[in-house]
C-alpha cells in the first residue's frame, strides 16, 4: 500500500465554495514493481505513479498475450529466472535450457551440507527447493576434502556402491526406466535395453538382493542349522556332518540356491530364537539335529516358513524330514547276528535323540522278528561319562561280562561306541569276534580302519542331504506336506568285527 495526497474541495449546495481540504488515501501497491497502478488525471485528483519514479520496462514479451509492458520479475525455479505478465496473470520463464542443475551446484549443496549447513539454510543459499538438496545429500558419495591427506592404498580400494541413479544417468534414461528394465515391465526399445546393459557392466551394478527378494517374495537362499559343525575340523573323518553338508551345498547350487549357514546351535552360550529364521531373509530352512524336540522348530513352523529336518522324523506339525530307516537298520542287523547263532545279543547307546530312539525300537523289533526273548539286563539306553568315552561304557560292558550268561554280541548305537567298546574288550583279554562280536551303525569313512574293520549299517548321507534340498524346495514350491517326508532305504555293510559262531 502507499500514501497518496488528495486534494479536494467542498460546496455547499448553493454552489458556494466553502473551504479546501487535504487527506492520506491508501491505494494498492503491485507486490511486484512496489509501485502504484497507474492513474489518470480526474479533476485536479493526482493519483498513483504520478507521484512516484517510474522504472523502466523489462525488455520482455509475454508468450500469451503478446504485451511488452508490466512483465516483472517472478522468482526462480530450479535456478531459472520466471517472470509474470500482470495484465494476463501469465507465469513464465525465458531460458529453454533442459530443467537440470550444474552438477558444480550440487557439489556446493552437498559440500555445503556436510559442513554442518541445515537443508533449508543451503536450499535459501542457492536459490533451490530443501527437497531437492535432500535427494542430493541421500544419493551423493561422501564429499571429498581438500585439506585431509588422501585414504590409504587399501581405502582407496572400496568404492561406493553403484545405484540406479548411477546407470540411468550413464545411459541417459531415467531411474523409472531402469527400474522397468529390472523388473521386466513395460514396453522398451532393444536399443534402449542394451544401453542400459552396457551401463550395468561398466559400472559394475548389481541389484539390491534383498529389495529384489521383497518385490518377488523370494531371496533364493536357504537357511541351515546344523549340529556338529564346531567338531568338523577335529573329527571329520568320523563326522557324519561333513557328507551332508557336501550334499546340501552341490544340491543348492543346482537348484541355484545360495546357502546361509546359521550360527549359535541352541545348545551353546549364543543360541537362536525361532524369530531369527523369520525375517525374510530365507525362502526355507534345513534343520539338522537328530534331536527329538526343540521349542524353535514348532514356532518357525507355525510361523509359515518351509522347514525340512534331516535324522529327526519327530517333528511339528507342518515339517517335513528325510531320514534314514534306523529301525529297519538295526531290525536287519539283529537278524543277521541271529543268523551267525547269537542268541545272547546286548544293546549298548541311548535315547538322547531320536536316531537313537528308533535304532533302540529296532532292536527290540529284530529279536521279536527272530523269536528271541528280550532281556532288560543286557539293554542299556543310559550310557553316562562323556558321551561314548570308554570311561562312561566300561561299567556297562564289565557288569555284563560277570553274568553267568553274558552276551555274546552287542549291538552298539554308532561306530564310534562301537569302536571303544572293542578295545575295552580287547584290555579285557577278549577276541572280537571269536569272544564277542560287535557291530555300529552310521559307517563314517573311519569305520574300515577302525579296530580292523566293523560291522556296521550304511546311511545314505549324501542323499539325506540332497534329497533335503530338493524337498525344501518342492515345499516352497507348494507341494503336499505328504510329499516330503521321506525315509531312505539303509544296507548292512559287513567287515571282522563279526564273524559267525558255530552252526
Amino acid at each position: 500500500m502507499t500514501a497518496v495526497a488528495v486534494l479536494g474541495e467542498s460546496c455547499h449546495p448553493s454552489g458556494d465554495v466553502h473551504f479546501l481540504f487535504a487527506f492520506d488515501l491508501l491505494l494498492p501497491m503491485d507486490r511486484h514493481t512496489r509501485q502504484s497502478p497507474p492513474t489518470q488525471d480526474h479533476g485536479g485528483l493526482l493519483m498513483g505513479s504520478e507521484l512516484t519514479p517510474k522504472q523502466d520496462p523489462l525488455p520482455i514479451t509475454c508468450p500469451n498475450c503478446g504485451r511488452k509492458d508490466r512483465q516483472v520479475k517472478a522468482g526462480a525455479t530450479g535456478g531459472i529466472q520466471r517472470y509474470k505478465c500482470v495484465p494476463c496473470g501469465r507465469r513464465y520463464s525465458l531460458d529453454v535450457r533442459p530443467r537440470a542443475y550444474a552438477s558444480a551446484l550440487r557439489e556446493q549443496a552437498v559440500q555445503m551440507h556436510a559442513s554442518g549447513t541445515s537443508i533449508r539454510k543451503v536450499a535459501h543459499a542457492l536459490g533451490v527447493s530443501p527437497q531437492t538438496v535432500s535427494n542430493w545429500t541421500r544419493t551423493a558419495s561422501p564429499p571429498s576434502a581438500p585439506d585431509v591427506p588422501g585414504p590409504t592404498r587399501a581405502e582407496s580400494s572400496i568404492k561406493p556402491r553403484t545405484t540406479i541413479v548411477d546407470v540411468a544417468r550413464h545411459a541417459g534414461v531415467s531411474t523409472a526406466t531402469i527400474s522397468n528394465d529390472l523388473n521386466d515391465k513395460g514396453r522398451m526399445s532393444q536399443k534402449t535395453r542394451l544401453r542400459i546393459e552396457d551401463a550395468m557392466k561398466v559400472l559394475y551394478f548389481t541389484p539390491n538382493a534383498l529389495v529384489q527378494a521383497i518385490r518377488h517374495r523370494r531371496t533364493h537362499t536357504l537357511g541351515l542349522l546344523s549340529y556338529g559343525i564346531y567338531e568338523l575340523v577335529k573329527d571329520i573323518e568320523y563326522s557324519i556332518v561333513a557328507p551332508i553338508l557336501a550334499a546340501i551345498n552341490r544340491a543348492a547350487d543346482a537348484a541355484a540356491y545360495d546357502v546361509l549357514l546359521y550360527t549359535g546351535w541352541p545348545h551353546r552360550a549364543r543360541s537362536r530364537t525361532g524369530s531369527d529364521f523369520l525375517n525374510g531373509q530365507i525362502d526355507g530352512l534345513l534343520w539338522m539335529s537328530p534331536q527329538s524336540y526343540h521349542p524353535q522348530l514348532r514356532f518357525v513352523a507355525d510361523g509359515g516358513l518351509p522347514v525340512m529336518s534331516l535324522m529327526t522324523r519327530r517333528v511339528p506339525d507342518g515339517v517335513g524330514y528325510v531320514v534314514a530307516d534306523n529301525v529297519g537298520g538295526i531290525r536287519d542287523l539283529v537278524q543277521y547276528l541271529v543268523s551267525r547263532g547269537h542268541t545272547r545279543i546286548a544293546f549298548l547307546g541311548a535315547t538322547i535323540t531320536s536316531d537313537f530312539v528308533d535304532r533302540a525300537t529296532g532292536y527290540r523289533e529284530g529279536l521279536v522278528a527272530t523269536g528271541i526273548a528280550h532281556d532288560p539286563e543286557i539293554e542299556s539306553t543310559d550310557v553316562a561319562g562323556d558321551q561314548w568315552s570308554r570311561v562312561g561304557i566300561a561299567p556297562v560292558l564289565d557288569r555284563w561280562l560277570q553274568m553267568q550268561d553274558p552276551p555274546t554280541a552287542i549291538v552298539c548305537v554308532e561306530d564310534i561306541l562301537a569302536a571303544n567298546a572293542i578295545e575295552l574288550l580287547r584290555e579285557r583279554g577278549l577276541r572280537v569276534p571269536e569272544d564277542m562280536a560287535v557291530t555300529g551303525f552310521n559307517d563314517v569313512p573311519a569305520t574300515e580302519q577302525l579296530c580292523g574293520g566293523i560291522t556296521t549299517v550304511h546311511q545314505p548321507f549324501s542323499e539325506i542331504g540332497r534329497i533335503a534340498v530338493e524337498r525344501l524346495n518342492a515345499m516352497i514350491q507348494g507341494t503336499p506336506l505328504s510329499e516330503c517326508r521321506i525315509t531312505l532305504p539303509v544296507r548292512l555293510v559287513i567287515r571282522s568285527s563279526t564273524e559267525p559262531q558255530s552252526s
